[in-house]
């Protein structure tokens, strides 16, 4: 069983719409926490879907799609596509259809291609009735072709009324056409279950934009979260050298990147000297320096009261930014901030709940696991 400390932080900032900053005050910890193995030597693993029977889908991104129980057998789940596993590429996020209980239905994102001509694409699935095997597997959605295995995005989101959301990466060297909503570089996108677009997109003329773009002036969202108690869509996204952001998404609206950005280039060059501009929107959060934001979610359990009501999204760069990162709300407004898991130094991918209100994270390593949060020491 691992051990580790907790830790506040005030370093977190909020940005109104008009680029002001204001301080968010730290909480000290309530209780400690202990990681508990639950499968360990999965290769960067990626996404977690809980299923009903309280078995999980857990993706890696070297290309295996695995089925997990709570007591940690694992079985590599036969018939699921091929992927273009590659730097950043492979295997991603995962969703279950909302009617899974009675149609096992499944999808996950994945890069589809080859080094000259690859995409974030989703595929469908059903999920046999043992949870081994896939059969009509079949790909609903593929987003425009790039020739760069950076930045695809890949996390998916069913929205109440049954559409699906995508996040889709800039590909890094396409980073301008994230300005351009009539390309799905840099966005995030709204389709029907089936792959075909809703009529009630914001671009959905294809006039002035390509009809399944939702939102634009993304760079890399990594964690997406419907919360159904407030009708919010939260995103958080990779910024370059600092400038990691959540925000909160509306229909048509634009992100800024990179246009915009609190960030550097990795080489510490500037991108642009704008923070803000009229027409793009601020983060209800940023990270300078970046911590790497991977999985989103707001956790409505009572097993860990004192991350009741709060977002939490895992940390990936490491080693300061390497941990379990929890936002305290007011409604949809981040009033406080706590690090968790800072001394183990882990990189933290994706997060899920369990209807039980169990919570399970997987660590973004070559010989990464799945593990599950414990209350107390």
């Amino acid at each position: 069983m691992l051990r580790y400390a907790l830790l506040t932080t005030t370093l977190l900032s909020l940005a109104a719409c008009g680029g002001e900053t204001t301080a968010v005050p730290a909480n000290a910890p309530e209780s400690d926490f202990s990681l508990t193995p639950v499968v360990e030597e999965l290769e960067f693993p990626w996404g977690i879907a809980v299923l009903p029977d309280g078995n999980m889908l857990v993706t890696e991104r070297e290309g295996r799609l695995n089925l997990v129980t709570p007591t940690g057998d694992k079985t590599v789940i036969s018939g699921a596509p091929d992927a273009f596993v590659e730097r950043q590429g492979g295997y991603f996020g995962l969703a279950l259809d909302p009617d899974f209980a009675s149609n096992r239905t499944i999808y996950m994102s994945y890069a589809e291609g080859d080094a000259g001509d690859n995409a974030t694409a989703v595929m469908r699935a059903v999920l046999s009735e043992d949870g081994t095997a896939l059969s009509d597997v079949t790909d609903i959605y593929r987003a425009d072709a790039r020739d760069t295995a950076f930045h695809f995005g890949g996390r998916l989101q069913f929205l109440p009324d049954g559409t699906l959301l995508v996040s889709l990466g800039e590909g890094f060297r396409y980073m301008e056409d994230a300005q351009d909503p009539t390309n799905t570089h840099g966005t995030l996108v709204r389709i029907n279950s089936d792959g075909s677009i809703p009529d009630d997109n914001p671009f959905a003329d294809g006039e002035n934009g390509k009809a399944e773009v939702y939102s634009y002036g993304h760079r890399n969202i990594q964690g997406l979260w419907y919360d159904a108690e407030t009708d919010t869509i939260f995103a958080s996204e990779h910024g370059p050298k600092g400038g990691d952001e959540v925000n909160i998404i509306g229909a048509g609206n634009n992100y800024g990147w990179p246009a915009i950005t609190y960030g550097l280039n990795y080489d510490g060059s500037v991108i642009t000297t704008k923070t803000e501009a009229p027409g793009m929107e601020q983060p209800i959060v940023k990270w300078v320096p970046s911590i790497a934001p991977s999985g989103l979610l707001r956790y409505t359990g009572a097993k860990y009261p004192e991350l009741t009501g709060g977002l939490l999204a895992g940390g990936m760069n490491g080693p300061a930014g390497q941990k379990l990162v929890h936002i305290a709300l007011d409604g949809t407004t981040p009033v406080s901030e706590t690090y968790y898991l800072t001394d183990l130094q882990r990189p933290i991918r994706d997060i899920a709940q369990t209807a039980e209100g169990d919570l399970y994270v997987v660590t973004h390593e070559l010989d990464g696991g799945l593990y599950r949060l414990t209350p107390g020491n």
